[in-house]
């Protein structure tokens, strides 16, 4: 009797031990499990599809809005990233545009590919090239610092945007030129007078250089500004800007996207523009085995392009701890085909009719006219 009370409570000490030093494997294996069982078509239904109709208002002095009802589907960013999406997901159908990155300060990355500091490449034209039907993002980087807005208000770089203008004039498709992307982030240290002065430069020369295929895009932070200035401070005007633009990031691992988020999508109401997520992707990193992500932050952000009615998305596909870009560095890799299910739901959401992706038709229903 005494040695089955031992041997009972020697197992009883094992059992303890067992669940004090593994309980985390034990739950996390438990998720990973339930995960799997998961149907693809339950975690798109948290999705709302709701238009809040505040947010459905006629556009003025805008290019290349889709139809009611509908909003474009652009991927990005890199070379590399892209290529090796599109490896991936070589079955599936490819997205409506584009996205890549240039400066106003030299003419690199855009007839040929550029590898610059970040380790990684840009290549408008190989988009060109390779995605015909599509469209392209065009980013042009612009920063406060290293005197660059003091050269660019002097016309020093006068010639690099005669260039661009050139090569966006010998093609036949929509550009959406984003003139000094984040404008009124506090990484940029753009200051708003100088900013708009060269804003205005730069579509300026493009006008007079006879480009039409390009609309003009307003990209804001959508967080707490630099230095605190309005968000007006750095308006063109209303003939100076077709769309008005957002990043979202962490914005979306919270249902409401924030108060600066809702500054910029008011201020583009009352302007009477079409709203454009130009860059967006749940930084916190999207696992193997875990679909938390999914509900923490692409229902949100799903449910975001619904209801305020976003007109065109652009998602990076990206593994930044690959990337060499300050102040970045707690980013981790967040690509789709690290998690099966994810892409799959992924897929399931944007092969609805409600994107517009890569067709013959896409430039007619964007009001596209050579």
């Amino acid at each position: 009797m005494i040695n089955k009370v031992i041997i009972s409570f020697r197992i009883l000490l094992l059992a303890i031990t067992f669940f004090c030093f593994f309980p985390s494997s034990i739950f996390s294996q438990e998720q990973t499990i339930k995960d799997s069982q998961r149907p693809i078509d339950d975690m798109v239904s948290k999705i709302k599809t709701h238009v809040d109709p505040e947010f459905v208002y006629e556009y003025a002095q805008t290019k290349f809005v889709p139809p009611n009802g509908k909003t474009l589907l652009i991927m990005g960013q890199t070379v590399e990233s892209i290529t090796e999406y599109q490896n991936h997901f070589s079955n599936e159908k490819a997205p409506g545009g584009w996205s890549a990155y240039w400066a106003i300060t030299e003419f690199k990355g855009v007839t040929e590919r550029h590898k610059n500091d970040t380790g990684s490449s840009q290549n408008h034209q190989m988009l060109v090239d390779k995605f015909p039907n599509t469209v392209i993002q065009s980013a042009m980087w612009m920063v406060g610092k290293w005197g660059i807005t003091e050269n660019a208000t002097l016309g020093y770089y006068d010639k690099v945007i005669e260039k661009y203008a050139a090569w966006a004039k010998s093609l036949n498709r929509p550009i959406y030129l984003r003139i000094g992307y984040e404008f009124d982030g506090p990484h940029n240290e753009l200051e708003p007078k100088q900013y708009k002065r060269i804003y205005k430069r730069i579509v300026d020369i493009l006008r007079n250089k006879g480009v039409n295929n390009i609309a003009f895009v307003w990209h804001s932070y959508a967080s707490k500004p630099f230095k605190d200035y309005k968000l007006s401070d750095w308006y063109p005007g209303d003939e100076y800007v077709d769309w008005v633009a957002i990043s979202v990031f962490g914005h979306a691992y919270n249902s409401h996207f924030g108060s600066y988020c809702d500054r910029v999508l008011e201020f583009a109401k009352q302007h009477k523009k079409p709203v454009m997520i130009a860059e967006s992707n749940p930084v916190n990193g999207i696992e193997k085995s875990n679909l938390n992500v999914w509900d923490d932050w692409f229902v949100n952000y799903f449910s975001f392009i619904y209801n305020k009615n976003i007109k065109a998305v652009s998602f990076i596909n990206e593994n930044w701890q690959n990337l060499n870009i300050p102040g970045i560095q707690e980013w981790q890799d967040a690509r789709l085909q690290n998690n099966e299910k994810i892409s799959e739901a992924w897929f399931m959401e944007t092969d609805k009719d409600y994107y517009l992706k890569q067709s013959p038709q896409l430039f007619e229903l964007l009001g596209y006219k050579e």
